[in-house]
């Protein structure tokens, strides 16, 4: 039986662009021991005959998909990002009603369920949905796509929201970024945590300061540069977003290889590296630049969205979907638990990476010497330029504060002295 990897790109994406990651990660899990097929599809709004507004049009990509899988898989592997995230969940659905015993592994990236003026959202699957859905059947004419993928696999109205059984372990990742975007209609992203995404089977959601897209780009663009009527486009690279799309990449292998899809999807770089990845963004977060740059710097942090919700360290972590500040924004570690368990983490991923190769760091960088001789320990501070300053500010943390009992105004103040 062949295994099969189903990428839906987001709004606008074409899913084959270099600056992001999908046709790669389709290589890495063909060459992978799983030989996983590709099937790829572009975000609506670059495909044929759907709409990157409202995302109509965004069914028959699913169907496409399932017609290019002529028999039982014994593995499939779906990445979706933003829009492209619900489809994939919606497309797990479909792989249940038509091959009941493919093991499957959903890989949803920010996934919104996106607004639509007429609907529920852009996913909505009820059939009196709006005015035109209830007078087309009423009258008997063709329910249109969504509806008839609806029929055809047996999807409920709640499918776009609910994890179904088939799969063996659902990841996902919420973008953390400034700003009330997230309070716009339909563009709360869905995740267990946050109460608006049915998921009993094993998962897992991690964090990543940045923006939506952040988690799926390359960092390899092509901008135009030069003097003002002579621009040209060049390829360029963006270390920040590559830092992003480095991780998701390590964290989808880390748990591909846990629950057995594939034992060897390359990543091109060691946990060491990784941890100099994670620490970049760590370091980034905290200078507020949140992974765009410092032409559109944030000022804002993952740590300050966690005190925003009242007068105590961690409140906001608590709130409501609803009521939280940060609109959906999970904060899955509170910032005293991180900073207690030796600073600031970007997610639990990277805690783990760090616990992992706790021993190995402390002898490289804060001992005197001691595993390593001074030539190689300046060596390797400058092939990984973050990790050590993430590591000193970790240590200001552990040594210097009680998280609880110092104002949001001195936290504050203490972060600046350590810039």
């Amino acid at each position: 039986m062949a295994n099969y990897v189903v990428f839906f790109a987001g709004s606008g994406q074409k899913v084959k662009d270099d600056k992001h990651v999908y046709n790669s990660w389709g290589k890495g899990l063909w060459e992978s021991d799983g030989k996983y097929i590709g099937i790829y599809n572009d975000g609506v709004g670059e495909a044929e005959g759907t709409s990157g507004t409202t995302g109509a049009g965004w069914a028959k990509a699913i169907e496409s998909s399932m017609n290019g899988i002529p028999s039982a898989p014994q593995k499939v592997i779906v990445v979706g990002m933003s829009r492209g995230g619900v489809q994939a969940v919606i497309f797990a659905h479909c792989v249940k009603d038509k091959f009941p015993a493919t093991e499957v592994f959903v890989f949803a990236v920010d996934p919104v369920d996106g607004g639509h003026i007429q609907n529920e959202g852009s996913f909505d699957l009820r059939d009196n949905r709006n005015l035109m859905a209830r007078v087309t059947t009423g009258l008997g004419f063709a329910r249109g796509t969504r509806g008839d993928l609806k029929k055809k696999y047996n999807l409920q109205d709640d499918a776009p929201k609910t994890i179904p059984t088939n799969v063996k372990f659902y990841l996902s990742v919420l973008a953390q970024f400034k700003g009330n975007t997230r309070a716009f209609w339909g563009f709360t992203p869905q995740a267990p945590e946050l109460g608006n995404l049915t998921c009993t089977v094993p998962h897992q959601t991690y964090e990543l300061p940045g923006d939506h897209g952040c988690g799926v780009y390359t960092g390899n663009e092509k901008k135009k540069k030069g003097i003002y009527g002579f621009r040209t486009k060049v390829d360029v690279y963006d270390p920040s977003r590559g830092a992003r799309g480095k991780v998701t990449r390590e964290m989808f292998s880390y748990h591909l290889r846990e629950r057995g899809f594939t034992q060897n999807f390359s990543l091109g770089f060691d946990l060491m590296q990784a941890m100099e990845y994670y620490c970049q963004i760590a370091m980034e977060d905290l200078s507020g630049s949140q992974g765009q740059g410092n032409k559109n710097r944030s000022e804002f942090s993952f740590l300050e969205a966690s005190r925003r919700a009242g007068t105590n360290w961690g409140d906001s972590f608590n709130a409501s979907p609803e009521n939280r500040w940060h609109k959906g924004r999970g904060h899955l570690i509170k910032s005293t638990e991180a900073i207690r368990g030796k600073g600031y983490f970007v997610n639990s991923r990277h805690r783990q990476i760090y616990i992992e190769l706790e021993s190995r760091l402390q002898a490289i960088f804060l001992s005197q010497g001691t595993a390593t001789d001074g030539a190689t320990a300046m060596q390797l501070k400058h092939s990984y330029p973050n990790i050590l300053p993430w590591m000193l500010k970790n240590a200001e943390f552990a040594r210097d504060r009680e998280a609880d009992k110092k104002s949001f105004v001195e936290f504050i103040q203490l972060l600046e002295t350590m810039f």
